[in-house]
């Protein structure tokens, strides 16, 4: 990758010893090859709205039809959403979530509340309430045995026994499209800055790599697998938007090491959210790649998420989306 600059040398510090396939073969990673796309994630969300029908969902994604229809059939096909006929004559189906696709809750809550806190633009998520308590309210995840928060220094990893023969599985939408805004009003853009982040499986299996504390290019490169030149393009868009911050450690020539920044360390909860989705629903028991233990309490590492009003769990029944604030700004 072409750096420039011409900074000090930074004194090398011994780097974490990770077996390629620990990523690779991690609940992860194999989550993230099934829903780790921009339009997977925005037809859970639009279906977790009430949104049920092709052309809507169409109209609220952007998708084109054969992305769309793509994108939900592979979804039926993992059993995360299914088709439900609403009209016989012509036949015509609506898409429903199954108790799989209902369970991943935990992730959308966690990705509202990175958007919430790190998201641009005028299109921002709507505020939820709880009703059991009926407050406003941001949900949090925590340890479900001693009820301390979830942080990344809390949480050990260490390869479970089926680490080294779990299947690895090869990246799907691979290609990484941006942004599509020209679309204007017509287009749901909640959750498109999250999205734009971890929205093709590749930027999220960097960013996962950097939770496993790999910070050089080559390290990361060897650990998932990815071309050099895939890697910088991810490199520099988790840099541009601030996700990861780089530092050089070497000057002749330049070469930079990757770290997370705050709001990059601020998508751990959505990534441990994905990690026991997988582990419930895609991982045979007792055949876990990874196994995660709270440093706290020194117990397996199983999260909730509960109101930071009343500290009580949240289902989705529970919860309510308000109506939609959108903030508009003056020249």
């Amino acid at each position: 990758m072409a750096t420039q600059g011409t900074d000090a040398v930074v004194t090398e510090k011994p780097k974490p010893k990770v077996d390629p396939n620990t990523i690779l073969s991690s609940q992860v990673a194999q989550g993230m090859a099934i829903i780790g796309d921009r339009y997977a994630f925005m037809i859970i969300r639009d279906i977790y709205l009430g949104v049920r029908q092709f052309e809507e969902l169409r109209r609220r994604s952007g998708a084109a039809r054969g992305t769309l229809a793509s994108r939900l059939k592979t979804l039926v096909n993992h059993g995360i959403i299914y088709k439900n006929p609403y009209q016989s004559s012509p036949i015509r189906f609506e898409y429903r979530l199954t108790d799989k696709g209902l369970d991943l809750y935990p992730v959308v809550l966690m990705m509202w509340n990175w958007e919430t806190k790190w998201g641009k633009g005028r299109h921002l998520p709507p505020t939820l309430t709880h009703k059991s308590c009926g407050k406003e309210m941001h949900p949090l995840m925590r340890c479900s045995q001693c009820h301390k928060a979830a942080l990344p220094q809390d949480i050990k990893f260490s390869p479970g026994k089926n680490a080294v023969s779990a299947k690895k599985i090869p990246p799907r939408f691979q290609r990484r499209s941006k942004l599509k805004v020209e679309h204007g009003d017509e287009v749901d853009q909640r959750f498109f800055t999250v999205l734009d982040v971890i929205g093709d499986r590749w930027t999220s299996l960097v960013i996962a790599a950097a939770f496993f504390g790999l910070q050089r290019f080559d390290n990361i490169a060897s650990s998932i697998g990815i071309a050099t030149n895939i890697l910088a393009d991810r490199l520099k868009l988790l840099v541009g938007v601030g996700v990861l911050d780089r530092s050089p450690y070497q000057d002749k020539p330049v070469r930079y090491e990757y770290h997370l920044s705050g709001k990059g360390r601020d998508l751990y909860p959505q990534t441990l959210a994905i990690h026991e989705w997988a582990d419930r629903w895609l991982i045979k028991k007792g055949t876990s790649p990874l196994i995660l233990t709270h440093l706290p309490c020194n117990k397996l590492f199983v999260s909730e998420i509960v109101c930071s009003h009343c500290a009580q769990p949240l289902i989705a029944a529970e919860v309510l989306f308000q109506k939609e604030v959108v903030h508009r700004h003056t020249a």
